[in-house]
């Protein structure tokens, strides 16, 4: 017994509209699937369908509908439409392995979908000749027509439609990317369709940006080649301090910050001489977008803190001369410094005649981790780095500017400095020792009170520096201040 005669056009007509439905429920979890498992089952349906309709109606694309049934003919019909349809689904699914592969960027999704849609057009005439038998020249003619005048009445969209187009084609960027649009327009963009994109902005809405204008604008991928950003920073500063002065405290400044990569490394350039100051840009590199903002402040505020310690005026537009800046006194170090603002009057004073001014070059250790420091430092001028460890188990934690003052806790507490203090830069300090805080004492023992009230401040402090040891123990206040009475007593003895 032959197929045709196992399959009567009745059967294979029932089993085609089975398969059909199973198709049309299964639909809605294609989404869910590989692009190209997608493809294969509907190859595999194409495929069986073409053979029940070849036993029901003979060549789909020549079909001879059967009459025997009442309304077999119109089922068959419906088949048949059916048919072209599936028939269309596998070439998109074609299309879609070509232009779409798997994981790529949606922007290409608007070149497929319309590839597609002409895909439907050309089934649906296909479906309008074979099915229905009705001639489709007249009817392509007057589509032209109709094309024509709804071209003219959709300019503008079909404006952004085509220019999105060329966006997707020369994928400039895609969603997730942080675009910068000429015009102020700048965020992270969120999806790329057929008339718009759409960018979350840096304040917080969502700016929709026709694709024409996308086309005609000026655009800078930021994400490309990496999402790391750079910045520039502008000062100016008195006409009258020698450039070379200006770069070294803006050396330092850099160095005190935190925020900049430290690869590339920032570069600082005079860029402009002028009577009324001498221009200087900074330019360095941070991680990402969302830093920027931040690492301009800490930039701007160690810039001015470092020029202030200098004595270098920053430049004023149209006033030339300007009045030259005095360099803070130690007076004035110790009234501003945290670890002895807190002192009466009368006390810095004192303590203002026992510091002893010192420099250091670049590369200089003031104070070795594991050693007791034989001295307290006050910076004037230049960066330290605090760091814990060596070599390639060297941990940074703090990075000291003019106006801190380092190793007083190890002086103080006579245990061995938990942190290695090294000159990045030129700096100059002043220092106290040990016979120079006894000799104040002597002078005036009512200032150990201070100490140690400055030594429970300095508990905080400790447990920081401790907290880059994972074995060292941190010491509890009463310790701390046991150890403090314990080295005053030393000092009057």
């Amino acid at each position: 017994m032959t197929l045709q005669n196992l399959f009567s056009p009745l059967m294979s007509l029932s089993l085609a509209t089975l398969l059909l439905l199973a198709t049309a429920i299964d639909a809605r979890g294609d989404g869910r699937r590989p692009l190209w498992v997608r493809f294969v089952r509907r190859v595999v349906v194409f495929a069986v369908l073409t053979w029940l309709m070849q036993l029901a109606v003979g060549s789909p694309l020549m079909p001879q509908f059967p009459n025997s049934v009442p309304g077999e003919y119109v089922w068959a019909q419906l088949i048949e439409i059916g048919w072209w349809m599936v028939g269309a689904r596998v070439a998109v699914g074609i299309l879609r392995l070509v232009v779409v592969l798997e994981n790529r960027p949606r922007e290409t999704k608007i070149v497929s979908d319309l590839l597609a849609g002409g895909i439907y057009i050309a089934t649906a005439l296909a479906v309008v000749n074979f099915v229905f038998g009705v001639p489709i020249a007249g009817l392509v003619a007057t589509s032209g027509v109709v094309a024509i005048v709804l071209g003219l009445a959709l300019q503008s969209t079909l404006s952004d439609v085509f220019s999105g187009i060329a966006v997707g084609l020369e994928r400039a960027y895609k969603p997730g990317d942080l675009l910068w649009v000429e015009g102020g327009i700048e965020g992270q963009v969120l999806q790329i369709n057929w008339r718009s994109t759409q960018i979350a902005t840096l304040q917080n809405s969502i700016a929709i940006v026709p694709n024409s204008v996308i086309a005609k604008s000026r655009l800078e991928n930021r994400s490309a080649p990496t999402p790391t950003r750079g910045v520039t920073v502008s000062v100016s500063t008195d006409a009258a301090i020698d450039p070379r002065r200006c770069v070294a405290a803006l050396e330092a400044a850099v160095f005190a910050c935190w925020l900049p990569l430290s690869q590339p490394k920032p570069t600082i350039n005079c860029v402009g001489l002028q009577g009324d100051g001498v221009v200087y840009e900074i330019h360095f590199v941070v991680g990402a977008t969302g830093e920027i903002g931040a690492a301009r402040t800490e930039m701007l505020s160690q810039v001015h803190r470092h020029l202030r310690h200098a004595g270098i005026s920053l430049g004023i537009s149209g006033v030339a001369p300007l009045p030259s800046a005095s360099v803070p006194t130690l007076r004035q170090l110790i009234a501003e410094s945290e670890l002895f603002g807190p002192f009466a009057a009368e006390e810095q004073a004192l303590l203002g005649e026992h510091f002893v001014a010192v420099t250091h070059e670049p590369g200089e250790r003031l104070i070795r981790e594991g050693e007791i420091p034989e001295a307290l430092f006050l910076l004037a001028t230049g960066t330290v780095e605090l760091a814990h460890g060596k070599d390639a188990g060297k941990q940074v934690l703090v990075r000291a500017s003019p106006g801190d003052s380092i190793g007083t806790l190890a002086l103080i507490t006579g245990r061995g400095a938990l942190l290695t203090a090294t000159a990045l830069t030129a700096v100059t300090a002043y220092s106290l020792d040990k016979a120079a805080i006894a000799a104040v004492l002597r002078a005036r023992p009512a200032l150990a009170t201070s100490l140690e009230a400055q030594a429970k401040r300095g508990q905080a402090w400790l447990r920081c520096e401790a907290a880059a040891h994972k074995n060292e123990q941190i010491e509890r206040p009463d310790m701390l201040l046991s150890r403090l009475r314990h080295f005053l007593q030393r000092l009057n003895t």
